[in-house]
């Protein structure tokens, strides 16, 4: 049953008093106008039934989770001990906190169109902000392994030659002609001045960057740029047709050293502008290397592509909270415990 926090103070939340201005859940609490987890979480409670735990309860506790990388049961056990986490959360006296099933159920309940909702209010508020200027947006993709170890697959006789893992979504890719991985590509698109992600998506490996471009490409953006492996006409048609400019980085023309360039951008003015945009182009790596490495990205923590999307959302959920909170405030406050 759809419940909302119990405000009531009680004698043993003194303690919260020592959480000051200088904590980063302190500055995310105040800058993330929380509305909006009522409004989209309200049709996943039913009416009847015992009163559940908040859905900003829930929601946060699970913005903690990808925050700190943390599992469903370390989030439980961190819950019941970091007082910054209960202050944040809303846990009230010496009440323990959901154990660490809700939290799946929880997820589950969401769904990706849900959550996909819960992401776009959040760019919408960087946006109201000022934050976003959409005067460039950067396209690229990077590989996902799966939760699967690749070497214990069975070859038998519902598996012959040992083909498909137990990740029915998941399929081969390769990062270079000699590299190979069994997973997922996850495509951002990145506002460049800001530094914050405006779209993402998820696919099986074995897809082409070529066709990964339209879901990630931001239409509300001047120009987008991308590296070579995006360079096909269909994508510069894409952003002509919506009235953007494309600084996509060509490929080299079979048999000639030059020309390339000149062939997608015979106007000199448009040609210009992509040597300028497309120095920008190395800057999303970064946010790759802040997903995989900070925020466990590197492996999908579920099963299956919708799962592996939620998993996607929130990571660049909790990344853009963490830059709206340095570009509002100030500073960076957020650090890594």
């Amino acid at each position: 049953m759809f419940t909302k926090p119990d405000k009531q103070i009680k004698f043993e939340d003194q303690i919260y008093e020592l959480i000051t201005e200088d904590n980063f859940l302190w500055q995310l609490r105040e800058v993330i106008n929380w509305g909006f987890v009522n409004k989209h979480c309200r049709h996943v409670y039913s009416d009847k039934g015992r009163p559940a735990y908040p859905a900003v309860m829930m929601f946060r506790l699970l913005l903690i989770q990808f925050l700190y990388d943390l599992s469903d049961r370390q989030l439980e056990e961190a819950v019941r001990y970091r007082i910054d986490f209960r202050w944040f959360v809303g846990i009230t006296g010496t009440e323990p906190g959901p154990d660490h099933t809700a939290y799946c159920r929880f997820r589950d309940r969401l769904g990706m169109g849900t959550i996909t909702r819960m992401w776009n209010e959040i760019v919408e508020q960087a946006s109201s902000a000022g934050l976003i200027t959409d005067r460039l947006s950067v396209v690229d993709s990077t590989h996902v392994k799966a939760k699967v170890n690749v070497y214990r697959w069975k070859d038998d006789d519902e598996n012959p030659g040992g083909k498909h893992g137990p990740d029915p979504d998941a399929r081969f890719g390769r990062k270079t002609k000699n590299k190979k991985f069994f997973g997922y590509k996850c495509s951002i698109g990145e506002d460049v001045d800001s530094g914050l992600i405006t779209m993402v998506d998820v696919s099986p490996g074995n897809e082409s960057d070529i066709m990964l471009f339209e879901p990630v490409a931001d239409p509300c953006a001047d120009a987008v740029t991308a590296d070579k492996g995006y360079d096909a006409q269909r994508n510069y048609d894409l952003l002509h047709g919506r009235g953007q400019e494309a600084a996509i980085i060509p490929k080299h023309l079979k048999g000639k050293d030059k020309g390339h360039v000149a062939a997608r951008y015979p106007q000199g003015g448009e040609k210009a502008r992509y040597y300028r945009r497309k120095k920008k182009r190395p800057i999303v790596e970064g946010k790759f290397n802040e997903m995989k490495n900070i925020h466990g990205f590197i492996q999908a923590r579920y099963c299956g592509i919708g799962k592996v999307r939620i998993q996607a959302y929130l990571t660049a959920m909790v990344i853009n909270m963490k830059r709206m909170v340095t570009l509002l405030t100030g500073r960076p406050r957020w650090a890594r415990v």
